[in-house]
């Protein structure tokens, strides 16, 4: 109940500290981004598995139930 009345409070303190937050951390250093090469890689451990089969038919699936 205290949560209801007291809303406004807790979000203008939650706002207030990312703001204080954004700012200490500003002068922090930048991420660095590292740019891929334009080449995709594969990975060949990967395994892929391909099913290919005909659709059934209204009468097919009619009999699976």
């Amino acid at each position: 109940m205290n949560i209801r009345k007291n809303f406004e409070a807790i979000f203008l303190s939650a706002a207030a500290l990312g703001l204080a937050a954004s700012y200490a951390t500003a002068a922090a250093r930048p991420v660095e981004i590292v740019k891929a090469p334009t080449a995709i890689l594969v990975d060949s451990t990967m395994h892929v598995v391909v099913v290919k089969a005909p659709r059934l038919t209204v009468a097919q699936k009619a009999g699976l139930n």
